[in-house]
């Protein structure tokens, strides 16, 4: 077996799974939804803004993540240059361990990029990685955090649950269109 294989297979064991129930839904004044499960755990569903990754319960990941990445400038200059090109759509969990990680590396790095936050769409998923429109269904997204590139309606790339390198490497290989394919790429 190829050392590419045992690492999907790793990954998959390990992925953002859940074995929770649903219990309840409820809309927030703010429009989004959360949902319960018997485990009592709240988590973001649908379309999300920032602000509400930088409160409780998720600030507690989110801010610390935030703070504490700091990504290397030699990456960080190839995304510069690149980055205003693309249009993003995030797809995460906030139950999920990986988009915990990598989500607010993303913002770190936009921010330093300097990128126009008009052209991102943040969509949360359930553990079953499902939103109430099924949006995920058109992106064919079936594992989180999705972070999909798009110039002009369309996809370019996409990054997929973890990294291959670093977070910021993989992000610069597919903003300047190199050679990048993400873990599942062949599946």
């Amino acid at each position: 077996m190829t050392s590419k294989f045992l690492l999907i297979i790793f990954s998959l064991l390990l992925n953002c799974n859940s074995s929770a129930e649903k219990v309840t839904e409820k809309e927030t004044p703010e429009g989004i939804q959360n949902e319960v499960y018997d485990d009592q755990e709240t988590y973001l569903l649908g379309e999300f803004e920032r602000k509400e990754l930088e409160q409780s319960p998720y600030s507690y990941w989110f801010n610390s993540g935030y703070k504490n990445y700091e990504p290397e400038e030699k990456h960080m200059k190839v995304i510069k240059e690149n980055i205003s090109d693309y249009e993003i759509i995030l797809f995460m969990g906030t139950w999920c361990a990986d988009s915990q990680l990598e989500v607010p590396k993303l913002y770190k790095i936009l921010d330093q990029a300097g990128y126009d936050y008009s052209k991102l769409t943040n969509i949360a998923v359930d553990p079953y990685k499902e939103t109430p429109n099924h949006i995920e269904e058109d992106y064919e997204v079936n594992l989180v955090p999705t972070i999909i590139f798009r110039k002009d309606g369309v996809e370019i790339n996409r990054f997929v649950e973890f990294a291959l390198e670093t977070f910021e490497e993989d992000l610069a290989d597919i903003v300047s269109q190199k050679d990048y394919q993400n873990p599942y790429a062949d599946f």
